[in-house]
């Protein structure tokens, strides 16, 4: 029985809900392995941890939590010095800014060290004189789709890096973080962000597929975390990374044009998903 249940667990090393699920119970995935069904008590909990996740980030909006488009995906690491201070300054443009430590890689990141790889970055602002040096070219069209277009707070964003040149270096694939001011404008944001994917999923290129994740951004000064909203381009299913990297600019185009449509569109109270499940459960009333 004990052998049993640790080849159960097994797949749950490469699960990106094993932090959050903990396994499971063994007895009930026992149960559910010899009905032929274990996969049914995954999904299970992967919805509810979706669910709860939602309902803790937007507690005002329980229909979000139906969308099964945004799912919790952390992002580790993923921390900030001082982050009321960066959202503060992010609205204020009277606020001081030091200059930033901007050093390139002969891969394109973008860091204080000038390396590939994850490496500190210093926090810049749509206000600060160095903002546009501190994106990296390929994501810039998507953060400013963002920040202007949605006026969204983005913490974090990346191009993606192949890292062809350096053997058995892990390739980093395209993402951008977007961090909600308070919990009305999460539930906004995450409403928009599905529409935007449900626009731009049809026209990407094959390679690519589009991720929408719910996270947290641990503020090191304070301890807090901050419900944050992230966006990655990865590589489909069967993709080789020269593939998806090869067709990534085409997907940003795509991309870019969805996050700008979804922010000329009228306002919405829920997400195309979130909607069909609450059509669902009331019989379909309007």
């Amino acid at each position: 029985m004990l052998h049993q249940a640790r080849s159960l667990v097994t797949k749950c090393t490469t699960c990106d809900y094993r932090d959050t699920c903990g396994a499971g119970c063994p007895a009930v995935r026992l149960r559910f392995a010899a009905a032929g069904d274990e996969d049914a008590y995954c999904d299970h909990r992967m919805r509810l941890i979706d669910g709860v996740a939602a309902l803790l980030a937007q507690p005002s909006f329980p229909p979000g939590a139906s969308c099964s488009r945004l799912r919790w995906r952390p992002v580790r690491p993923n921390d900030m010095q001082h982050v009321a201070v960066f959202m503060a300054r992010w609205d204020d443009p009277t606020m001081p800014r030091k200059p930033a430590r901007l050093q390139v890689s002969a891969q394109g990141n973008i860091n204080t060290v000038g390396l590939p790889g994850v490496h500190e970055a210093d926090d810049l602002d749509p206000h600060h004189p160095q903002w546009y040096e501190g994106i990296e070219p390929g994501i810039r069209p998507v953060v400013d789709a963002l920040t202007a277009g949605w006026n969204a707070i983005t913490y974090d964003s990346r191009q993606g890096h192949a890292y062809a040149d350096l053997p058995g270096a892990e390739p980093r694939f395209l993402s951008v973080g977007i961090l909600p001011r308070d919990r009305d404008e999460y539930a906004r944001t995450a409403a928009r962000l599905c529409r935007a994917a449900g626009r731009a999923e049809p026209p990407l290129p094959g390679t690519c597929s589009l991720v929408l994740g719910r996270s947290e951004l641990i503020c090191r000064t304070t301890g807090r975390a901050y419900p944050t909203l992230d966006l990655h381009l990865v590589p489909a299913a069967g993709t080789a990374p020269a593939e998806y990297f090869e067709d990534l600019a085409q997907a940003v185009h795509v991309l870019t044009e969805a996050l700008a449509e979804a922010a000329s569109a009228p306002p919405c109270t829920l997400c195309a998903w979130a909607t069909e499940a609450a059509r669902s459960s009331d019989g379909g009333k309007q």
